[in-house]
């Protein structure tokens, strides 16, 4: 009966591990949308860097946590909520993520959209690919 109740400890907290994964991962997107466009309309896309910072490591620490497959689960997570939010009109018919208006005038502020929604995918792979013993325990 004991063992039993080990093996429901280390149930919950695997659950709580994956639904921390979920949430960072869509958190990383909400936020990394809303300010991805920061900055781009100057010399220096800060905003962009951020999101894509933010984005990162978040799939450094869902890497740490369940290796390769929790990348995975972040990448799905996060790029589903970015693209839903930028494919997705608002009520007023506005979008969160725009590209490729006239009114853009420097490289930045014409493809930071683009930027975003492609380069949040390659960080999230550029942590999967990282070495494993990078984040093995010591012993």
């Amino acid at each position: 009966m004991a063992r039993q109740a080990g093996q429901g400890g280390q149930v919950g907290r695997a659950v709580l591990a994956w639904a921390r994964i979920a949430l960072f991962g869509a958190g990383a997107a909400f936020l990394g949308t809303v300010i991805a466009r920061d900055g781009a309309d100057g010399p220096f896309p800060w905003g962009l860097i951020a999101s894509l910072l933010l984005v990162f490591l978040t799939a450094i620490l869902a890497r740490r946590s369940r290796g390769i497959a929790g990348v995975g689960a972040s990448l799905v997570f996060s790029s589903a909520l970015a693209w839903i939010l930028a494919l997705c009109p608002g009520a007023g018919g506005s979008i969160l993520v725009p590209v490729a208006s006239p009114a853009f005038t420097t490289f930045f502020s014409a493809s930071a959209g683009y930027i975003w929604l492609f380069g949040m995918i390659a960080v999230q792979i550029v942590a999967a690919l990282l070495p494993r013993k990078w984040f093995r325990a010591k012993k």
